[in-house]
């Protein structure tokens, strides 16, 4: 592990993938406070990929992907720390081989890269979908087994698998820290950047054009905590150690509930969706997908997730990394701010 007394010494360089991303963003516009101190800023970038939302910041660009390996090394040359933001989130079968190329490969790749170029820390961006799931909603913690092979949910794997990689780079003498995130959600920093999915159906339930339910749960963290809990990993995370990072656990009932009774809420009375609703939209999803060209975000995968309790725990993360979140009445009070946008 880095000591935490040198950690943005002047001359060091610090390394972004994914800094285009929802996430990613976030994370610089941290970093980009610290450049002032000395530190250097390199992001890596797909060429002719629309880079706006970091315009304004002290950014090196430096063009490469996840699948070709010599760009990594390039990328990675001179680099002392590697925040890995970028991977590819879809729950679809339809997506398999994508999740399991850029996920899993690509994290490998970038892996060799550090240890060729003699990177100090890498803190990997993974997910709660990478954790096991609690029994009978009982929130899982760093600890909680991974079983979610027999329900072939390629997300899920894909994510663990890349946690796998970044292990075997332990295992070669680098120095790894994960941060695993429940649902992100939240206004970017970023005047320029948008709003996720997931935050955009917030919205939608806002607006009253969401009138169901799923069965399930979920948990819930504001986009500028994961920002500060990567910072909080690179400075006194565990090498090898898995961090959730979570404000809260939700039903769907209870969020549509909260959401219902904020101020100018056009949300009425929702309803739970009968498992044979929620298949069917499931279906539809991935219908409208293919027929659009689109990435679904309502999928037959998404749909059988969204009747189970994913719930976890942050204690970790709040005991060794000193996370203080922002709680999520705040952050729906954010999102839905922007309702008329």
């Amino acid at each position: 592990m880095q000591d935490k007394d040198t950690l943005g010494q002047s001359g060091r360089v610090i390394l972004v993938t994914g800094a285009t991303g929802y996430i990613g963003s976030e994370l610089v516009e941290r970093l980009s406070s610290l450049c002032d101190a000395g530190l250097h800023l390199r992001v890596l970038a797909r060429r002719g990929s629309d880079v706006s939302v970091l315009d304004g910041n002290s950014v090196e660009f430096v063009y490469g992907d996840l699948l070709d390996p010599l760009s990594l090394y390039d990328a990675c040359s001179g680099v002392d720390t590697v925040f890995h933001c970028a991977g590819l989130i879809a729950y679809s079968r339809n997506y398999r081989q994508r999740l399991y190329a850029t996920n899993v490969t690509g994290t490998g790749n970038l892996v060799n890269a550090c240890l060729a170029e003699g990177v100090t820390r890498l803190v990997h961006t993974s997910s709660v979908a990478a954790a096991g799931v609690g029994d009978d909603g009982e929130p899982a913690d760093e600890t909680t087994p991974f079983r979610e092979w027999q329900h072939r949910i390629a997300y899920m794997e894909s994510k663990h698998l890349a946690e796998m990689e970044g292990r075997r780079g332990i295992a070669e003498g680098l120095d790894v820290v994960f941060v695993n995130p429940g649902v992100v959600i939240g206004t970017p920093s970023n005047p320029a950047g948008r709003l996720n999915s997931s935050s955009r159906a917030i919205r939608d339930i806002y607006r009253g054009t969401i009138p169901v339910y799923p069965s399930g749960g979920i948990s819930l963290v504001d986009i500028g905590d994961v920002a500060d809990a990567h910072l909080a990993a690179w400075r006194h995370g565990r090498s090898g150690q898995r961090y959730l990072v979570t404000a809260g656990n939700y039903s769907f009932r209870q969020l549509f509930a909260m959401i219902a009774a904020m101020p100018g809420s056009a949300a009425g009375k929702a309803y739970p969706a009968a498992s044979v609703v929620e298949s069917v939209v499931g279906v539809a999803g991935e219908l409208f997908a293919l027929l659009t060209g689109s990435r679904p975000y309502l999928s037959v995968e998404s749909m059988r997730l969204a009747r189970t309790l994913l719930y976890y725990s942050n204690r970790l993360s709040v005991e060794e990394l000193g996370m203080q979140y922002r709680p999520v009445e705040e952050t729906l009070g954010s999102i839905v701010s922007q309702a008329a946008v």
